[in-house]
C-alpha cells in the first residue's frame, strides 16, 4: 500500500488511527510524516530512529496509500517517513 511515485498535489488527508479511535486532518502544508502527525494528536508510537532503517515504527495500513518505505510485513509502513498518498487512509494505530 506504498508508492514510489512522486507525491501529487494532495492538499490535505483524512488519517484514522483504528485502535486509537482518532481521526485527524493532514495538511501537505505541515509536512508532517504519519509519525509526527500522530504525536500531534496525541497518541504515543513507537519509533527508534524516525529515518525507516531500524523497524520500530512499521504499523499496517488498512485504508489508502502512503507515500514512503514499505515495512517488512503485509500492508506494513514505516509511519517515521510516510505521508498520506490518498484523501482518506486508516493506519493501525
Amino acid at each position: 500500500m506504498t508508492t514510489d511515485i512522486e507525491e501529487p498535489p494532495l492538499s490535505s488527508a483524512t488519517v484514522t488511527f483504528t485502535k486509537s479511535a482518532k481521526t485527524v486532518r493532514w495538511d501537505a502544508s505541515s509536512n508532517l510524516t504519519i509519525l509526527e502527525l500522530a504525536e500531534q494528536a496525541g497518541l504515543k508510537p513507537d519509533y527508534g530512529c524516525r529515518s525507516a532503517m531500524c523497524g520500530t515504527c512499521e504499523v499496517r495500513i488498512l485504508k489508502g496509500q502512503v507515500y514512503g518505505p514499505e515495512g517488512d510485513r503485509p500492508q506494513g509502513i514505516f509511519i517515521c517517513q510516510s505521508k498520506p498518498a490518498t484523501a482518506e487512509i486508516e493506519i493501525e494505530l
